[in-house]
């Protein structure tokens, strides 16, 4: 087997919130379909025979979009049965999902809630998330919770030109050494990608229609990661650190306070 740090799928690529600078580009509501459980079957199938993730991350996007989220975490258990599983959420509907609790307990699944802001309306409304947490914990006993402040490591992650966004011009080395995705590898598509930035663009210059901007070619060119590769393409693909691409981020980490996740609001 294969061993790596993390690996994480997307059970939905679309978001309840805007946080803007969203290393996932959930904040521009990119299009795509919810994976199914045929799809995530489909998807692991080719590569929990090869591969030995530390931590496998069920997330988006908002994973709890996804009303079959439940079975994902299942699926994701038959396919990973030694590693550490989390789901990744906002929160903000776990009230959709009474059974959640004890299918956290039985597939031994941490469920880490992400708080993304201090604006006062956002605030009041994570508040019930927590309230109804604490609960879960309460009558759960053994049930593993995290509170994240997400908000307090917000980062830019690209620039903003005429309402569009632009990537930086770093040393690659330079961005690899200050990057907070350089183990997030992301299977989408059945390949695997090095980060969320790359395997999530296609989908935002559909979006935004991106197709104009050659500062982005880099990133148009990058290939992931296929099932057919041979072990040892896929262990190179894994140890190699800085690429080209990494140059497309910011080499120094430039603290952002983005608005209102609450509220959609103009690219900045």
């Amino acid at each position: 087997m294969i061993e790596l740090q993390a690996l994480e799928y997307h059970v939905a690529h679309g978001c309840n919130l805007s946080c803007q600078q969203c290393s996932h580009y959930s904040n521009f509501h990119v299009a795509g379909k919810l994976p199914t459980i045929e799809d995530a079957e489909a998807d692991y199938a080719k590569w929990s025979h090869r591969l030995k993730p530390r931590r496998f991350a069920l997330l988006g996007g908002e994973p709890l979009l996804n009303p079959n989220v439940v079975q994902h975490i299942q699926l994701a258990r038959q396919h990973w049965a030694d590693t550490q599983l989390m789901l990744v959420t906002n929160g903000f509907f776990l009230h959709r999902f009474p059974e959640l609790p004890i299918v956290l307990l039985e597939t031994d699944c941490r469920l880490e809630v992400s708080q993304h802001g201090t604006h006062d309306e956002y605030v009041k409304r994570f508040r019930e998330v927590k309230r109804l947490v604490w609960r879960w914990r309460e009558q759960y006993p053994g049930i593993q919770v995290k509170i994240r402040q997400s908000h307090r490591g917000w980062i830019r992650q690209y620039n903003v030109e005429d309402g569009k966004p632009v990537p930086f011009q770093s040393n690659p080395e330079a961005a690899h050494r200050v990057c907070m995705q350089k183990t997030c590898t992301q299977l989408f598509r059945s390949m695997l990608f090095k980060c969320p930035a790359l395997a999530f663009f296609s989908q935002l210059e559909a979006r935004l229609k991106l197709h104009d901007l050659p500062q982005w070619q880099l990133f148009r060119d990058y290939r992931a990661c296929s099932p057919t590769a041979t072990d040892d393409e896929v262990r190179e693909f894994l140890s190699t650190e800085a690429i080209p691409q990494c140059g497309l981020c910011p080499s120094r980490r430039t603290r952002f306070v983005h608005p209102n996740p609450l509220q959609r609001s103009a690219p900045q």
